[in-house]
């Protein structure tokens, strides 16, 4: 009973870090990351994909660092002043990265939350492209 019980806790751990937001993450639409540009003009985009799924976007700013990566590099890209846009077609991802960057000290967090192929804000990374 007590394993059971042991085995319940850890799935919800594991369940909450995935889909559930951290208090400070701000989920942002393509019409805030427009307006968000011109508050902050130094705004990070961070793509969390595996290298082998990224594929280089046309707007320059995008960075990628694999999820599992974050927490040892994100150093050589990032610095925890920075306004950081999680940019990824995974939500849970975006929320572990949130969690991630938020342990190593970054306190303006935001995700992308919308496709934005049809907007000028950003070219949404997609599997496909």
């Amino acid at each position: 009973m007590l394993i059971a019980f042991a085995f319940l806790i850890a799935a919800f751990i594991v369940l909450y870090r995935r889909y559930v937001p951290i208090a400070d993450l701000q989920l942002m639409k393509c019409s805030d990351l427009q307006q968000a540009r011109k508050e902050c003009p130094d705004l990070k985009l961070l793509d969390v994909r595996d290298v082998s799924e990224f594929t280089p976007d046309p707007h320059k700013e995008m960075i990628n660092i694999s999820l599992g990566r974050l927490p040892y590099v994100w150093e050589k890209e990032l610095r925890q002043g920075d306004h950081v846009v999680i940019v990824t077609p995974k939500r849970s991802d975006g929320f572990r990265a949130a969690r991630k960057l938020k342990k190593a000290g970054f306190r303006t967090l935001s995700y992308l939350q919308e496709d934005c192929r049809g907007c000028q804000s950003v070219r949404r990374p997609t599997l496909n492209s």
